[in-house]
């Protein structure tokens, strides 16, 4: 965990340093179902002092005032926002995620279901782009569903794992064209060496967050009708996508 936190906050900063003035550094998980570090990183919160050990290095946690995100610091000021999300996948075998939450929701639903279930628990439903998830008769099912009146409120997700020899996915210009939001996020591989790269590739907006409930102001924000995104971070070059997918299969 200490070297997810090291990575995160200097991917973030690096990204920042093209930019001008303060920023927050956030950063949203993703768990698939069984998974609950989030949980663990709140139980953290109510140990002030600073840890030092094996696990989470010299971070310490500090609670927000909700119940989805936590601050961890550093021992030299460092700071990241995490907040809590969810993976799903439906019956049609997409994934769907449920970000600003860490609710458990059942998997196996049908897409529109479990995109109906995201929203009463106001989280944020996010169609995330995967290798091969989006062909075929998948990829037609999804073009059918961001036609729909089912699609209002919905998100796609983008991912820097997605190789730069690929074009631009059709879906997410079928989106931007009705309205729909594209957010990218690192989505590292359960590889060693992908700790790296979290927060490598992601969006920012102009504006800092400064309240005690960064979650639920940048979520406000991605709802707003006049809301923008701009992406930072670099696609995966063919060889080390090739490389990356081999080492997925091996392993």
């Amino acid at each position: 965990m200490a070297q997810f936190f090291h990575s995160a906050h200097k991917n973030f900063q690096q990204a920042a340093d093209k930019l001008d003035g303060e920023y927050t550094a956030l950063i949203i998980l993703t768990e698939v179902s069984g998974v609950h570090y989030f949980r663990q990183l709140k139980e953290m919160c109510a140990k002030a002092e600073l840890i030092q050990d094996d696990v989470y290095g010299n971070w310490s946690f500090r609670a927000t005032l909700e119940d989805c995100s936590l601050e961890v610091v550093g021992d030299k000021g460092a700071s990241l926002i995490v907040v809590a999300g969810r993976q799903i996948v439906t019956k049609e075998k997409l994934e769907v995620l449920a970000l600003f939450s860490d609710e458990e929701f059942p998997e196996g639903e049908a897409l529109t279901e479990t995109i109906e279930r995201i929203k009463a628990a106001e989280a944020l439903p996010v169609i995330p782009w995967g290798v091969g998830k989006w062909l075929g008769a998948r990829g037609k099912l999804l073009a059918k569903f961001i036609t729909s009146a089912d699609a209002d409120g919905v998100f796609l997700g983008d991912n820097g794992g997605r190789p730069t020899m690929w074009g631009m996915p059709s879906h997410f210009k079928q989106g931007e064209e009705k309205g729909m939001l594209v957010l990218p996020g690192t989505d590292p591989l359960p590889l060693a060496k992908e700790v790296e790269r979290v927060g490598s590739f992601g969006f920012f907006q102009t504006e800092k967050l400064a309240s005690d409930s960064p979650a639920a102001e940048l979520m406000a924000r991605l709802l707003a009708l006049n809301a923008v995104v701009s992406s930072y971070g670099r696609l995966r070059a063919p060889f080390s996508f090739v490389k990356d997918q081999l080492g997925i299969r091996l392993k």
